[in-house]
């Protein structure tokens, strides 16, 4: 169904999740608003919709008055449904829970496959959400509308070979109860994944979300990290001082085995807006020499540089340099299992 041939009264199913309603109002080329069977009205994409039934009404007059009304700036009327019905409730799962999740579609080697996002609406409370990527300068909204509670989303994909070029996954939510005793605070989350999860077999777990196993992320802070937020760094500083004057100094920590370097731009730097491709190499390289440096210093016995696959160019630059400066210090592939084929492992000392 093309998007012309949509109008306000049709009925229409979602391609993308169970159900349907009705259109009450064209909201712009792209969406519409949807007054589902249990009378919630959502913003959809025509594009996630099939028309089962048309309206009585003259489809091209009704466009054209309403396209009349949204030029000349007059805000239309719709009719609305406020009952507001509960649904999928479950016994004690009263505290808010909201999950990003990602499902891989070869669990034995998540970056071979197709990765699937999902939002995960994980309590008793009704959720609105708004979903989109942040790409250093702008936020392209992708989904938004109403999550039932106890239910999941599906939100974008992760392609295979697209794995060191992801975004910030940008969340916005707002979430109540019918009968609630407070107005909950509404939730703004920034994720940012980083490529080694993907290489990491505990990334990705046993649930009871998905048959398969999937990396997952809180999208609500547990409230005594929220308190820590709060405390300024003098606060910080007497809490350090004072129990250094109740406990004994401790014994200076192990030196560990292992250490691993995230050379992707994204984990090195917020914005690369105006960079250039030899600017990012030359950050990049900058780092790989810092932590070197660092690494030869501490006495680690072995460093793990994450460069990733791409086109060969990082990888190609560091070996280079670890055989021109650093010759005395044999370097191999990293484990394929935890690494997959863009690390580089590096032997400071036996």
């Amino acid at each position: 169904m093309s998007k012309k041939q949509i109008a306000p009264g049709d009925v229409v199913r979602f391609l993308n999740d169970v159900g349907g309603g009705k259109v009450t109002a064209i909201l712009n080329k792209e969406m519409v608003s949807v007054e589902t069977e249990d009378g919630f009205e959502i913003p959809t994409y025509i594009r996630n919709l099939v028309v089962v039934e048309q309206s009585s009404d003259v489809h091209a007059s009704s466009g054209r008055s309403e396209d009349r009304k949204m030029e000349q700036g007059v805000p239309q009327e719709v009719s609305r449904n406020k009952a507001f019905q509960e649904v999928n409730q479950l016994r004690g799962n009263d505290e808010p829970s909201f999950l990003f999740a990602g499902v891989a579609e070869n669990p034995g080697n998540p970056p071979a496959g197709k990765i699937e996002l999902y939002l995960v609406n994980d309590c008793n409370y009704t959720l609105m959400y708004h979903f989109s990527l942040y790409d250093s300068s702008t936020y392209v909204t992708i989904d938004a509308g109403f999550l039932e509670s106890n239910t999941k989303v599906s939100l974008e994909s992760i392609l295979p070979g697209k794995h060191s070029e992801l975004p910030a996954y940008c969340f916005q939510l707002m979430f109540f109860r019918k009968n609630g005793t407070t107005l909950e605070e509404p939730i703004q989350k920034e994720v940012r994944i980083s490529p080694l999860k993907f290489y990491k077999p505990n990334s990705f777990v046993k649930n009871r979300y998905f048959e398969k196993p999937a990396l997952l992320i809180s999208l609500v802070d547990h409230p005594l990290k929220a308190e820590l937020e709060k405390l300024t760094d003098k606060d910080l500083r007497q809490i350090a001082m004072g129990k250094e004057e109740t406990t004994k100094p401790s014994s200076k920590l192990p030196v560990p085995e292992l250490k691993e370097v995230d050379l992707h731009i994204q984990q090195l730097l917020d914005h690369t807006a105006g960079m250039t491709n030899a600017d990012m190499l030359k950050h990049q390289m900058e780092a790989f020499r810092k932590e070197m440096e660092a690494a030869i210093l501490s006495g680690i016995k072995r460093v793990v540089f994450i460069h990733g696959v791409g086109d060969g160019v990082l990888k190609k630059e560091l070996r280079g340099e670890l055989q021109r400066k650093y010759k005395k210090f044999p370097f191999q592939d990293a484990s394929f299992r935890e690494y997959g084929f863009g690390a580089t492992l590096v032997i400071l000392r036996r």
